[in-house]
This record gives C-alpha cells, structure tokens and sequence, in this order.
C-alpha cells in the first residue's frame, strides 16, 4: 500500500459556496468600513484646515479695520493738505499776472540822468492785457507811462531816451517833445516822453517775484 492519503471531502457543494459567499461579504464589509474610517479622515483634516483659514480670516478682518482706522485718521491730514495747496495757489494766481509798479518805479529811477529831473509821470495799465496772450513774453502791452521832465541838452534827452528803450519791461520808448525853454537865466530843454509796459514787467516773469511788495 502506498504511504500518501487522500482527501476526500464529503461536505455537500452549498456549503463551500455558502463559505465563500460570506468571505466575499466580509471582505467587502471590511473594505467598506476603511473606506468610511478614510473618508471621516479626509473630512476631519478639511473642517481642521476650514476653522484654521476662517481663523486667520477674522484675524486678517481685525487687522483691516484697524489699518482702516487709521487711514480714515489720516485723511484729516491729506484733507487738510489738499486745503492748504488751494489756499496757497488761490494766493498765488491773483498776484502773478499783476504788474509790479514798484520795480518798474524802480527802473526808471535807476535809468534816469544825473543832470535831468521829471516833472510828471503818469502810468496806466490794461485790465485783462495779461491774460490776452499768454506765454508771448515782451509782446503783450500791460500799460504806459507818461514821463515829462526837463533837462539841459537835447543829447541829454536822447541818452535819456535810449536808457529807457534798455528797460526789459519796457517796449516802443517813444519822444513826443524835446523843446528848449529858460527857467530864470538858465536854458533848459523840456521833454515828453512815453514807453509801453511788456509783460516783463508781470510779477512771474520777474525773477525772486514772491510776494515782495
């Protein structure tokens, strides 16, 4: 006889199928089961990650409205910045187009001979001349001035006639009278003479013209 046996199994055929029907089922139960245990993982690390990130929202919300706090208290400054540069330029816009009588005076007392004395002088000015032509420097006329005086030689009134034609805020230097004449046992020439103001003679395109007088 020989030393090996052989197995027989006597089970009826149902119940290997009724076995493995029910290792099947509780593989897949299993299965199921991790899937549910994965799935809460993943669930409970996103709602940890949401509160983290609605945490660091409200966090980002605070530090806004605090920086919003503090722009609105700036503002007052900005504003009150934006006030003083109208206020500054409204200052500036009335007087920067005037004519400056005083330096004009100035110049002529500057080119006036040493051996001539005026007797009169009379100035007018265009209102709105300024603003006429603007930018065309030395050829907008702002005005005139009348200058009558008296001096001893009609070469005197020339040198005089040429010194005013020098001016820059002057233009069109022009005689209108040079006669002789006597006071008392002197021999004298009287003179009438005009110029016209340019808008050199305007406050902005003079230079160092602030808000000196």
């Amino acid at each position: 006889m020989s030393g090996s046996t052989r197995r027989i199994n006597l089970l009826p055929p149902e119940r290997a199928e009724k076995r493995r029907a029910r290792q099947i089922t509780t593989t897949i139960v299993a299965a199921g089961l991790a899937l549910v245990v994965l799935l809460g993982l993943v669930y409970g690390a996103e709602v940890v990650r949401l509160q983290s990130q609605k945490h660091a929202l409200e966090t980002q919300n605070t530090t806004n409205a605090a920086l919003q706090g503090e722009v609105a208290q700036l503002s007052q400054f900005q504003q009150l910045e934006t006030q003083l540069q109208q206020r500054t330029q409204l200052l500036a816009n009335p007087t920067q187009d005037e004519v400056r009588w005083s330096v004009v005076l100035a110049d002529i007392s500057l080119v006036i001979l040493s051996d001539a004395w005026l007797t009169n002088l009379t100035a007018s000015e265009n209102v709105g001349a300024a603003q006429a032509a603007p930018g065309t420097v030395g050829t907008t006329v702002l005005g005139s001035v009348q200058l009558t005086g008296i001096t001893f030689s009609h070469l005197d009134v020339a040198k005089w006639l040429t010194r005013l034609a020098g001016v820059d805020a002057f233009t069109n230097a022009y005689l209108s009278l040079s006669s002789k004449s006597t006071i008392g046992p002197q021999q004298v020439v009287d003179f009438n003479s005009s110029v016209q103001l340019s808008d050199q003679a305007l406050r902005h395109n003079q230079s160092g013209a602030g808000r000196q007088p």
